[in-house]
Protein backbone atom coordinates (compact mmCIF):
# COMPACT_ATOMS: atom_id res chain seq x y z
CA UNK A 1 0.00 0.00 0.00
CA UNK A 2 1.04 3.45 -0.79
CA UNK A 3 0.98 5.15 2.36
CA UNK A 4 1.43 8.48 1.13
CA UNK A 5 -1.66 8.10 -1.30
CA UNK A 6 -3.65 6.80 1.22
CA UNK A 7 -3.05 9.68 3.68
CA UNK A 8 -4.00 11.84 0.84
CA UNK A 9 -6.99 10.29 -0.12
CA UNK A 10 -7.71 10.81 3.60
CA UNK A 11 -7.12 14.29 4.00
CA UNK A 12 -9.35 15.00 0.77
CA UNK A 13 -12.27 13.10 2.26
CA UNK A 14 -11.30 14.75 6.03
CA UNK A 15 -12.01 18.17 4.23
CA UNK A 16 -15.19 17.26 2.33
CA UNK A 17 -16.11 15.75 5.97
CA UNK A 18 -16.04 19.53 6.88
CA UNK A 19 -17.27 21.43 4.07
CA UNK A 20 -21.16 21.94 3.98
CA UNK A 21 -22.15 20.46 1.15
CA UNK A 22 -20.03 18.08 0.08
CA UNK A 23 -20.28 13.89 0.79
CA UNK A 24 -16.84 12.74 2.60
CA UNK A 25 -18.46 9.30 1.50
CA UNK A 26 -18.91 10.25 -1.97
CA UNK A 27 -15.45 10.98 -2.62
CA UNK A 28 -14.09 7.90 -0.84
CA UNK A 29 -16.65 5.75 -3.19
CA UNK A 30 -15.16 8.18 -6.17
CA UNK A 31 -11.51 7.57 -5.43
CA UNK A 32 -12.44 3.62 -5.10
CA UNK A 33 -11.10 3.82 -1.13
CA UNK A 34 -14.84 3.36 0.39
CA UNK A 35 -15.51 -0.21 0.26
CA UNK A 36 -12.60 -0.62 2.09
CA UNK A 37 -12.33 1.41 4.71
CA UNK A 38 -15.97 0.16 5.56
CA UNK A 39 -15.10 -3.41 5.26
CA UNK A 40 -11.66 -2.51 7.67
CA UNK A 41 -14.18 -0.70 10.06
CA UNK A 42 -16.37 -3.43 10.45
CA UNK A 43 -13.72 -6.25 10.77
CA UNK A 44 -11.84 -3.73 13.54
CA UNK A 45 -12.48 -6.28 16.67
CA UNK A 46 -11.87 -9.50 14.33
CA UNK A 47 -8.86 -8.16 12.50
CA UNK A 48 -7.53 -5.46 14.51
CA UNK A 49 -3.67 -5.92 13.26
CA UNK A 50 -5.44 -5.71 9.29
CA UNK A 51 -7.66 -3.51 10.01
CA UNK A 52 -5.69 -0.67 11.69
CA UNK A 53 -3.45 -0.93 9.32
CA UNK A 54 -5.52 0.12 6.31
CA UNK A 55 -7.40 2.74 8.55
CA UNK A 56 -4.33 4.42 10.01
CA UNK A 57 -3.12 6.58 7.01
CA UNK A 58 -6.61 7.72 6.35
CA UNK A 59 -7.31 8.15 9.82
CA UNK A 60 -3.90 9.94 9.52
CA UNK A 61 -5.26 12.08 6.58
CA UNK A 62 -8.53 12.80 8.12
CA UNK A 63 -7.56 14.42 11.23
CA UNK A 64 -4.94 16.61 8.92
CA UNK A 65 -8.00 17.35 6.43
CA UNK A 66 -10.42 18.29 9.02
CA UNK A 67 -7.82 20.04 11.62
CA UNK A 68 -5.35 21.59 10.40
CA UNK A 69 -6.90 22.62 7.44
CA UNK A 70 -10.44 23.67 8.56
CA UNK A 71 -9.35 27.67 9.07
CA UNK A 72 -7.83 27.57 5.72
CA UNK A 73 -10.99 25.66 3.92
CA UNK A 74 -13.48 27.79 5.72
CA UNK A 75 -11.80 31.18 4.58
CA UNK A 76 -11.93 30.17 0.87
CA UNK A 77 -15.52 29.06 0.85
CA UNK A 78 -15.70 32.60 1.95
CA UNK A 79 -13.70 34.61 -0.10
CA UNK A 80 -13.49 32.13 -3.64
CA UNK A 81 -17.14 30.24 -2.81
CA UNK A 82 -17.69 29.63 -6.63
CA UNK A 83 -14.42 28.42 -7.40
CA UNK A 84 -14.02 26.48 -4.00
CA UNK A 85 -17.06 24.96 -4.55
CA UNK A 86 -16.14 23.79 -8.15
CA UNK A 87 -12.87 22.25 -7.14
CA UNK A 88 -14.54 19.99 -4.92
CA UNK A 89 -17.76 18.92 -7.64
CA UNK A 90 -14.46 18.30 -9.83
CA UNK A 91 -13.37 15.82 -6.68
CA UNK A 92 -16.98 14.18 -6.93
CA UNK A 93 -17.67 13.99 -10.64
CA UNK A 94 -14.10 12.94 -11.40
CA UNK A 95 -15.57 9.52 -9.88
CA UNK A 96 -18.84 9.13 -11.81
CA UNK A 97 -17.15 6.95 -14.37
CA UNK A 98 -15.78 4.43 -11.85
CA UNK A 99 -19.44 4.25 -10.52
CA UNK A 100 -21.07 3.49 -13.80
CA UNK A 101 -18.72 1.07 -14.33
CA UNK A 102 -19.32 -0.51 -10.54
CA UNK A 103 -23.52 -0.33 -10.92
CA UNK A 104 -23.15 -2.28 -14.21
CA UNK A 105 -25.92 -0.65 -16.03
CA UNK A 106 -26.50 -2.82 -18.16
CA UNK A 107 -27.76 -5.38 -16.27
CA UNK A 108 -31.29 -4.60 -15.20
CA UNK A 109 -31.01 -1.10 -16.66
CA UNK A 110 -35.09 -0.07 -16.45
CA UNK A 111 -34.82 -0.54 -12.88
CA UNK A 112 -31.70 0.96 -11.82
CA UNK A 113 -32.45 3.98 -14.28
CA UNK A 114 -35.52 4.15 -12.41
CA UNK A 115 -33.56 4.16 -8.87
CA UNK A 116 -30.80 6.00 -9.77
CA UNK A 117 -33.29 9.24 -11.12
CA UNK A 118 -35.77 8.32 -7.93
CA UNK A 119 -32.70 9.05 -5.92
CA UNK A 120 -31.61 12.19 -7.60
CA UNK A 121 -34.89 13.80 -7.66
CA UNK A 122 -35.08 13.10 -4.05
CA UNK A 123 -31.70 14.79 -3.53
CA UNK A 124 -32.70 18.28 -5.18
CA UNK A 125 -35.82 18.31 -3.68
CA UNK A 126 -33.88 17.59 -0.02
CA UNK A 127 -31.47 20.54 -1.00
CA UNK A 128 -34.17 22.77 -1.71
CA UNK A 129 -35.86 21.88 1.45
CA UNK A 130 -32.38 22.15 3.15
CA UNK A 131 -31.57 25.87 1.87
CA UNK A 132 -34.44 27.63 3.84
CA UNK A 133 -32.97 26.86 6.56
CA UNK A 134 -30.88 29.27 8.54
CA UNK A 135 -27.97 28.91 10.70
CA UNK A 136 -28.27 28.85 14.69
CA UNK A 137 -25.94 30.83 16.70
CA UNK A 138 -23.20 29.36 18.21
CA UNK A 139 -24.14 29.16 21.76
CA UNK A 140 -26.50 25.88 22.57
CA UNK A 141 -28.39 26.01 25.79
CA UNK A 142 -29.87 22.32 27.88
CA UNK A 143 -32.56 21.89 30.14
CA UNK A 144 -29.68 19.70 32.54
CA UNK A 145 -26.41 17.90 31.71
CA UNK A 146 -28.63 14.81 31.62
CA UNK A 147 -30.44 16.43 28.44
CA UNK A 148 -27.18 17.53 26.82
CA UNK A 149 -25.63 14.24 26.53
CA UNK A 150 -28.47 12.63 25.79
CA UNK A 151 -28.96 15.27 23.00
CA UNK A 152 -25.93 15.38 21.79
CA UNK A 153 -25.32 11.54 21.94
CA UNK A 154 -28.14 11.55 19.42
CA UNK A 155 -26.86 14.08 16.92
CA UNK A 156 -23.91 12.21 16.90
CA UNK A 157 -25.22 8.88 15.83
CA UNK A 158 -27.58 11.04 12.80
CA UNK A 159 -24.25 12.43 11.71
CA UNK A 160 -22.60 8.82 11.50
CA UNK A 161 -25.48 7.89 9.13
CA UNK A 162 -24.25 10.80 6.94
CA UNK A 163 -20.62 10.38 7.06
CA UNK A 164 -21.08 6.07 6.15
CA UNK A 165 -23.84 6.58 3.46
CA UNK A 166 -22.28 8.25 0.38
CA UNK A 167 -24.11 11.39 -1.20
CA UNK A 168 -25.42 12.45 2.24
CA UNK A 169 -23.59 15.82 3.74
CA UNK A 170 -22.94 15.66 7.44
CA UNK A 171 -22.83 19.53 7.61
CA UNK A 172 -25.82 19.78 5.70
CA UNK A 173 -27.69 17.87 8.21
CA UNK A 174 -26.20 19.27 11.26
CA UNK A 175 -27.20 23.03 9.57
CA UNK A 176 -30.71 21.92 9.45
CA UNK A 177 -30.89 20.24 12.93
CA UNK A 178 -29.05 24.02 14.19
CA UNK A 179 -25.33 21.89 15.65
CA UNK A 180 -22.90 22.60 13.17
CA UNK A 181 -22.00 26.08 14.41
CA UNK A 182 -21.97 24.89 17.77
CA UNK A 183 -20.14 21.63 17.21
CA UNK A 184 -17.55 23.47 14.51
CA UNK A 185 -17.12 26.63 17.12
CA UNK A 186 -16.44 24.21 19.91
CA UNK A 187 -13.98 22.04 17.48
CA UNK A 188 -11.96 24.90 17.11
CA UNK A 189 -11.97 26.29 20.81
CA UNK A 190 -10.20 22.59 21.21
CA UNK A 191 -7.85 23.28 18.63
CA UNK A 192 -6.76 26.99 19.56
CA UNK A 193 -6.90 25.71 23.44
CA UNK A 194 -4.09 22.73 22.55
CA UNK A 195 -2.14 25.27 20.62
CA UNK A 196 -2.33 28.18 23.07
CA UNK A 197 -1.81 25.61 26.30
CA UNK A 198 -5.15 26.42 27.62
CA UNK A 199 -6.31 23.22 28.93
CA UNK A 200 -9.22 24.95 30.56
CA UNK A 201 -10.78 25.88 27.65
CA UNK A 202 -9.92 22.79 26.35
CA UNK A 203 -12.03 20.83 28.99
CA UNK A 204 -14.94 22.93 29.16
CA UNK A 205 -15.37 22.03 25.55
CA UNK A 206 -15.95 18.12 26.14
CA UNK A 207 -18.92 18.69 27.82
CA UNK A 208 -20.29 19.30 24.09
CA UNK A 209 -17.78 17.24 21.97
CA UNK A 210 -17.55 13.90 24.31
CA UNK A 211 -21.17 12.70 23.64
CA UNK A 212 -21.24 13.92 20.03
CA UNK A 213 -17.84 11.96 19.59
CA UNK A 214 -19.24 8.49 21.36
CA UNK A 215 -22.41 8.59 19.35
CA UNK A 216 -20.30 9.57 16.48
CA UNK A 217 -18.24 6.86 17.01
CA UNK A 218 -20.88 3.84 17.81
CA UNK A 219 -23.06 5.26 14.79
CA UNK A 220 -20.05 4.56 12.15
CA UNK A 221 -19.54 0.90 13.22
CA UNK A 222 -23.33 0.48 13.10
CA UNK A 223 -23.99 1.80 9.76
CA UNK A 224 -20.81 0.36 8.33
CA UNK A 225 -21.80 -2.98 8.83
CA UNK A 226 -24.96 -2.28 7.53
CA UNK A 227 -23.30 -0.99 4.49
CA UNK A 228 -21.04 -3.90 3.90
CA UNK A 229 -23.95 -6.13 3.68
CA UNK A 230 -25.50 -4.00 1.56
CA UNK A 231 -23.05 -4.09 -0.80
CA UNK A 232 -21.95 -7.96 -0.57
CA UNK A 233 -25.91 -8.41 -1.52
CA UNK A 234 -26.79 -5.86 -3.98
CA UNK A 235 -23.31 -3.98 -4.69
CA UNK A 236 -24.76 -3.39 -8.26
CA UNK A 237 -28.46 -1.50 -6.70
CA UNK A 238 -26.24 0.35 -4.22
CA UNK A 239 -23.78 1.86 -6.59
CA UNK A 240 -26.81 2.87 -9.26
CA UNK A 241 -28.40 4.63 -6.01
CA UNK A 242 -24.77 6.67 -5.49
CA UNK A 243 -24.76 7.41 -9.32
CA UNK A 244 -28.11 9.22 -8.76
CA UNK A 245 -26.92 11.00 -5.18
CA UNK A 246 -23.22 12.10 -7.56
CA UNK A 247 -25.35 13.28 -10.09
CA UNK A 248 -27.38 15.62 -8.20
CA UNK A 249 -24.16 17.06 -6.59
CA UNK A 250 -23.77 20.21 -8.73
CA UNK A 251 -27.47 21.10 -7.82
CA UNK A 252 -26.07 20.39 -3.74
CA UNK A 253 -22.70 22.03 -3.58
CA UNK A 254 -23.60 24.87 -5.56
CA UNK A 255 -26.69 25.85 -3.92
CA UNK A 256 -26.77 29.19 -2.30
CA UNK A 257 -23.70 30.49 -4.18
CA UNK A 258 -24.57 33.60 -5.80
CA UNK A 259 -23.11 32.19 -9.41
CA UNK A 260 -25.23 35.66 -11.33
CA UNK A 261 -22.21 37.71 -9.03
CA UNK A 262 -19.24 35.64 -9.85
CA UNK A 263 -16.65 37.48 -11.35
CA UNK A 264 -15.54 36.21 -14.76
CA UNK A 265 -12.30 35.63 -12.84
CA UNK A 266 -13.64 33.30 -10.65
CA UNK A 267 -15.63 31.75 -12.90
CA UNK A 268 -12.69 30.94 -15.13
CA UNK A 269 -10.70 29.93 -11.77
CA UNK A 270 -13.39 27.40 -10.72
CA UNK A 271 -13.94 25.52 -14.13
CA UNK A 272 -9.97 24.91 -13.78
CA UNK A 273 -10.26 23.77 -9.91
CA UNK A 274 -12.85 21.53 -11.40
CA UNK A 275 -10.81 20.04 -14.16
CA UNK A 276 -7.63 19.71 -11.86
CA UNK A 277 -10.60 17.70 -9.15
CA UNK A 278 -11.76 15.73 -11.84
CA UNK A 279 -7.86 14.92 -12.96
CA UNK A 280 -6.74 14.69 -9.33
CA UNK A 281 -9.62 11.83 -8.73
CA UNK A 282 -8.98 9.65 -11.71
CA UNK A 283 -5.24 9.72 -10.69
CA UNK A 284 -5.77 8.52 -7.78
CA UNK A 285 -8.87 6.24 -8.18
CA UNK A 286 -8.43 2.65 -8.29
CA UNK A 287 -6.93 0.01 -5.98
CA UNK A 288 -4.58 1.60 -3.45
Amino acid sequence: MNYLKEIARGLLIGVAGIVPGVSGGTLAVSMGVYDRIIGALTHLFRKPGESVRILFPYGVGMAAGMGGLAFVIEVLFERFPFASRMAFLGLILGGLPALLKKADMKTGEIKKLLLLLTVFCAMILLTVYEGGGEQTAVELTFESAGARLATMICVGLIASVTMVVPGVSGTMLLMMMGYYQPVLHAFNQVQMGVISGDWKTVMAQQELLLPFVLGLTWGIFLCARTMEVLLERWSDTVYAAVCGLVASSPAVILWGVPVRQTGASEAVWGLLMMAAGMFLVIKMGGEP
